[in-house]
């Protein structure tokens, strides 16, 4: 009896997965580019492990796929016609659209995305500003093995240079199925450096439903960061003037909270939006600048007048645009659910139209190690 009851316990510990998969059979993609090419058909450029080809250390290296197919899936299905284990999509980090792919709508290639059982919404996706996504390839990697694992890496670590906003798929289709805010993804371009060609985050992409219709470049972004409340370090370079001296005064930016309030009166909805930003003074361009309260709340005032024409001149280049990528829809649905009733069906004319104060309040917290500019003797 005691046996009897060993074996059926083991029946039940000692299996397997259902659905495990030998790597000898899998072929890891770790990220792909979309391109379109002139019959129309996709062309897709997939960045794989190649483990069989794994240094001493196991970490695959990178090998390049290609395929073309009538549709998303043909493509990948076409890939197989290669001599390569069966693609496995699960470890996949990005997905690289070019800007035809962008204009014409990304919606076929999220289908496939979220569709296939395989593929997680946890990718993050790139617009490539250039003439086609699957030169992104070409490049070299600086700290990494892979490309695709190279943007991921910079994806996170230069969110805190705000100056890039880190999107995963998951977060486009909330914004594509939501009402009254727009797409962004980040925009990646190729650069040189000593000579040799390397991938660089520049700024992001707006859409229009599902449509590419414009650019921001890495400052903008920064901007477009404050005034979402996705600021998460980075610098302020203030355009600075102090008894006569000009130069500039660059902050480093500690912390930064942003608070938005949706407002209607006499008909007109606005918005408001308070930034409280805490410095410190880091770089002073300004000769004998002093660290007294009068030269410090001078240049606060200066600072706050900079960022608040930045993010106007911004906001007023996004409505000309008439994509709301601030969510100022959402804002208004959630804060003032009738008037959205009443205003919401006609959002793209109100947005182009909306006014929105801004509010900066940028404090200087301490001087880092100097209390005054270093003096010149004679």
């Amino acid at each position: 009896m005691v046996v009897l009851i060993f074996n059926i316990a083991n029946a039940f510990i000692l299996t397997s997965c259902w659905n495990y998969k030998e790597t000898d059979n899998l072929t890891l993609v770790r990220g792909f580019s979309v391109d379109r090419v002139e019959d129309g058909n996709y062309f897709i450029s997939i960045e794989t492990a190649d483990m069989h080809q794994a240094g001493t250390e196991g970490k695959g290296k990178a090998a390049i796929i290609e395929s073309e197919g009538e549709s998303m899936f043909d493509a990948v299905r076409n890939a197989v016609l290669v001599n390569v284990p069966r693609l496995y999509w699960a470890h996949s980090t990005a997905v690289i659209l070019s800007q035809q792919v962008a204009q014409e709508g990304f919606l076929k290639v999220l289908d496939f995305l979220i569709r296939d059982a395989e593929t997680r919404l946890d990718i993050h996706p790139f617009v490539y500003r250039g003439e086609y996504a699957k030169e992104i390839f070409n490049t070299t990697p600086i700290s990494a093995v892979m490309v695709s694992e190279e943007l991921k890496d910079m994806l996170h670590g230069q969110k805190f240079t705000s100056k890039t906003l880190l999107v995963q798929i998951y977060e486009v289709i909330e914004r594509l199925e939501g009402e009254g805010i727009s797409v962004v993804m980040p925009a990646v371009c190729v650069t040189e450096v000593n000579g040799a060609k390397t991938i660089k985050l520049c700024g992001l992409a707006i859409f229009k439903g599902d449509k590419l219709v414009g650019f921001l470049d890495e400052d903008e972004t920064k901007y477009f960061c404050f005034a979402t409340d996705e600021v998460d370090g980075g610098l302020l370079v203030v355009d600075a003037e102090h008894e006569g001296k000009k130069g500039k005064i660059t902050l480093e930016i500690l912390n930064s909270g942003t608070r938005f309030k949706a407002r209607y009166k006499d008909d007109e909805i606005s918005i408001q939006i308070r930034i409280r930003v805490r410095t410190s003074m880091n770089d002073v361009q300004i000769e004998e600048f002093p660290s007294t309260d009068n030269a410090i709340n001078d240049l606060k005032r200066q600072a706050n007048e900079q960022l608040k024409k930045d993010i106007e001149n911004l906001i007023k280049k996004v409505q000309e645009i008439n994509s709301d990528i601030f969510g100022f829809g959402s804002l208004v649905k959630k804060q003032l659910p009738k008037v959205w009733k009443e205003k919401g069906k006609d959002w793209d004319n109100n947005f182009k139209e909306l006014k929105v104060e801004i509010i900066p309040e940028v404090e200087i917290v301490h001087t880092a190690l100097l209390k005054d500019s270093i003096k010149k003797g004679d």
